[in-house]
């Protein structure tokens, strides 16, 4: 992603020079690594980190100030520049109008990338030190720092149906299955991955699980006896760690699941001597990026085809676990709690933005409820 480039109000050649401008940069990264590391320290998934990562790093890379003391006459931001007062937030809110108005990003994206920052500098303000210097303070080194995130920089929700917001309900699902099997698998010189990727699909298609918690799975995690899946990598709340949670393991998955282990698991490097259940061509536990390009290519193999699937340009492994919830809500309306259980939720609220029933469906619910109910309530 690239970004503006954004000039400071005013040129730093006026500020001292006898910090070399490579000391400032071993200071700019030491203190991002140390933010990082709090990822790893509050157990977050390594698809958080890399992400913070990325963009962070991309964020301060493209953000170009004016310096007469660097030998290109310009150079990247660097954090503390980023909060000094007034400047700071003068820069914040360039950055957002470009993405709002110039870029127009979802506001969902806009507000990703603003917490991202803002917590970085959180972090900064909480722990106001360079590592590796001795407990030197950044204000004592670069100058005063403040916040420049605020609460009003976030734009506005609005309700609109976002591609992450797409479900595949019902018959479309098992077309999108059968699309897979038949037409996209074969047409493929390796047909051991797109088996792996397909058996991975159903997994969120059948059994509700994250990305994350498909690719953490090992050969253990599957209870065939009990019709049930385990995970050991689910998501925990405000950094309680992963959480282990089982999920219903229904015959349609398990066959899918027993063939790929029989036949397709086999044909992976290191598959005897490694636990994790989904393999990548090297031999290790596959990445996340693998598993998005994967589906990724699947879903431009579908919209393609025009099989009539309308799967939106951004599908991904969110969408099919929306699936899941979503078809079990409907066959299964008064199961709710289970299917809180299933998913790894707490709240009826986080539920609820994973069933997205089409108007079919409450057009059936009001006819059932006038059978039911309407002789009823007119004998009263």
């Amino acid at each position: 992603m690239s970004y503006s480039h954004l000039a400071l109000v005013r040129s730093v050649s006026s500020l001292p020079q006898q910090i070399s401008f490579s000391e400032k940069l071993a200071d700019h990264h030491a203190i991002l690594q140390g933010f990082l590391t709090t990822h790893i320290t509050q157990n977050h998934s390594e698809w958080t980190y890399d992400a913070e990562r990325r963009f962070l790093t991309g964020w301060f890379a493209g953000q170009i100030i004016e310096d007469n003391a660097h030998p290109d006459g310009e150079r990247q931001l660097l954090i503390w520049e980023a909060m000094t007062p007034v400047i700071g937030r003068e820069r914040i809110q360039a950055f957002t109008t470009d993405l709002i108005k110039d870029r127009k990003l979802k506001v969902r994206t806009v507000t990703g990338y603003l917490g991202a920052l803002r917590r970085l500098f959180e972090y900064v303000l909480e722990f106001p030190y360079i590592p590796g210097s001795g407990g030197k303070p950044i204000v004592a080194k670069y100058g005063p720092i403040d916040q420049p995130v605020l609460e009003f920089d976030y734009p506005a929700h609005v309700l609109d149906r976002e591609d992450e917001d797409f479900v595949l309900t019902g018959e479309q699902l098992q077309q999108f299955y059968t699309f897979i099997r038949e037409k996209f698998m074969p047409s493929k010189q390796k047909q051991a991955p797109i088996a792996r990727d397909y058996t991975m699909i159903v997994i969120a298609g059948e059994c509700g699980l994250r990305a994350d918690e498909i690719r953490h799975l090992d050969t253990r995690d599957l209870f065939y006896e009990h019709n049930l899946l385990q995970t050991r990598y689910g998501k925990g709340t405000k950094g309680s760690g992963k959480r282990v949670r089982k999920t219903i393991f229904l015959e349609g998955a398990q066959k899918t699941l027993r063939y790929y282990e029989d036949q397709v698991r086999p044909l992976f490097r290191n598959a005897p001597q490694s636990s994790a259940l989904f393999l990548s061509e090297t031999g290790e536990r596959i990445s996340y990026g693998a598993m998005y390009r994967g589906l990724q290519n699947i879903a431009m193999a579908v919209i393609n085809a025009k099989v009539g699937i309308e799967l939106p340009p951004k599908f991904g492994w969110h969408n099919l676990r929306k699936s899941f919830a979503t078809n079990f809500m409907m066959q299964h309306p008064d199961q709710i709690w289970h299917l809180m259980h299933w998913m790894g939720h707490s709240h009826l609220g986080t539920l609820y933005r994973y069933i997205l029933p089409g108007p079919q469906y409450y057009e059936q619910a009001v006819e059932e409820y006038s059978k039911e109910w309407g002789p009823k309530l007119t004998e009263r």
